[in-house]
């Protein structure tokens, strides 16, 4: 994250910058309108009301495909007692693992070019290879055609038909069982193929615009800030230039592999924590745009009774731990991130 340069950049594209500011601001003021209007009918304060403000909110949250605007409804979700509005917490709640996916071939395209740096390695071992996987019969779509034909992507044997699973903010997710033999030898090395032939695993490619969106929104952020930080005391600017930094960490997928597997060394082992599990991250896999993880069955939340109770237990015990034992902490523990 460079405020500077980001500033330097859309200071010289005020039409860019216009557009996007039409795009993100004129669905939301249309929104408000509702709203007042709802006040003056007297209809605010029905359920039917509120959740199709709430629905609203969501799809123009959805249709900006602005990281900052959404990941900022998923932490107010967090918070109906800011929203003043239990339904519409909810309604955001589904901004976690539901903003829309973007078109599959894209993601593969995506997917083979970060993992280019393999590819001549995986051609070569793919040659010598007989065949050590059945092809599918009966009617294939074009996706399947393309990943059986693909020496990169037939490392995988994808589920769901090759299309996406879960689709979040930054990018969207595929799952599949990484196939065994000599081409992921080739790949990634004997020790690390012996240990991820087989696996299932969560393949997460991160959209093809999300750099340049995130740019151009902290750019109206910080503008923001600056103009605000005339008329009042306090450092918003550093506030906003803190969650660009955040914001754009989490756009390089590598880092967040290496955190994930910080984390579960101190608490997915089942050496002092046998009630919490951390999926481990195939490092050699992973890239800037492209995190491999093992996939991880679990009930989604909210818990319901008992089963709720002991999740708020552990966490708090958890949180607590990190907070004050470790100093690695998970920074986002919504229950889109928790099973």
């Amino acid at each position: 994250y460079d405020a500077k340069s980001i500033i330097s950049y859309y200071d010289q594209r005020p039409w860019e910058v216009g557009l996007r500011l039409n795009m993100l601001g004129l669905p939301l003021l249309g929104w408000y309108f509702g709203l007042l209007t709802d006040n003056l009918l007297k209809i605010d304060g029905k359920e039917s009301t509120e959740r199709k403000r709430g629905a609203e909110l969501r799809e123009h949250l959805v249709r900006s495909k602005s990281v900052a605007l959404i990941k900022s409804g998923q932490a107010l979700s967090l918070r109906p007692d800011l929203l003043k509005s239990k339904i519409w917490a909810e309604e955001l709640g589904r901004l976690v693992d539901s903003v829309g996916s973007f078109s599959d071939l894209d993601a593969f395209a995506i997917m083979k070019d970060e993992l280019g740096d393999i590819y001549p390695k995986v051609k070569r071992a793919k040659k010598l290879e007989s065949s050590s996987f059945t092809r599918r019969s009966g009617k294939r779509t074009r996706l399947s055609r393309l990943v059986e034909s693909d020496p990169l992507l037939s490392m995988f044997e994808f589920y769901n038909d090759a299309r996406s699973v879960a689709s979040a903010s930054i990018g969207q997710v595929y799952k599949a069982r990484i196939r065994r033999g000599p081409v992921l030898e080739a790949a990634i090395g004997k020790e690390a193929a012996k240990r991820w032939g087989g696996l299932t695993v969560a393949i997460k490619i991160q959209r093809p615009d999300v750099a340049a969106s995130a740019a151009l929104d902290m750019y109206l952020i910080r503008r923001t800030t600056m103009w605000l930080s005339k008329f009042r005391g306090g450092d918003v600017v550093a506030i906003a230039d803190t969650f660009g930094q955040q914001l754009f960490g989490e756009l390089d997928y590598t880092r967040e592999a290496q955190n994930c597997e910080r984390f579960r060394g101190l608490y997915g082992t089942g050496e002092r924590w046998d009630d919490v599990d951390v999926p481990a991250s195939c490092v050699e896999l992973t890239r800037k745009r492209v995190l491999v993880q093992e996939w991880i069955e679990g009930e989604k939340g909210p818990w319901k009774g008992e089963k709720g109770i002991e999740m708020v237990r552990i966490g708090l015990r958890c949180s607590t731990d990190q907070l004050l034992r470790t100093g690695l902490f998970h920074a986002d523990p919504h229950r889109g991130n928790l099973l």
